[in-house]
């Protein structure tokens, strides 16, 4: 019995790893490829820390184009860094880029006030580590 579980839970992994690592191979393809190609047009340190650890290309790469795009282009109008830093994990890219649009917003329009960094810091799916 206690093997079947071994065998069991080595399966899962073995199994899971794939489509982890599927998932960050497209969203990296994305975010790296020319925007004439579909792309973000990404550079490749750019497009890896996006990617790293991405379980849902399609949310990580749409929080992305949200987060990098002008406001009247209803974004959010950050640079790439800073979009990167926010999308970088998330898995529900609506809610990733609503969030940070409320922590950013001035209290007087029912947001919490916070400047850039800590909106991002609050919003963002990957802790930053100090």
């Amino acid at each position: 019995m206690r093997y079947l579980i071994l065998l069991i839970g080595a399966s899962l992994l073995v199994n899971g790893q794939p489509v982890l690592a599927n998932e960050a191979t497209k969203c990296f393809e994305k975010a790296w490829a020319h925007p004439n190609d579909g792309g973000l047009g990404l550079n490749r340190g750019q497009a890896t820390t996006l990617c790293n650890g991405a379980t849902n290309a399609i949310e990580v790469t749409n929080c992305f184009e949200k987060a990098w795009a002008h406001p009247d282009d209803k974004g959010l109008g950050l640079n790439k860094g800073q979009a990167v830093a926010l999308c970088t994990r998330t898995t529900d890219a609506d809610e990733t880029t609503k969030c940070f649009a409320k922590a950013w917003a001035h209290p007087n329009d029912g947001g919490l006030g916070l400047h850039k960094v800590g909106a991002i810091d609050l919003c963002a799916s990957t802790p930053k580590t100090r």
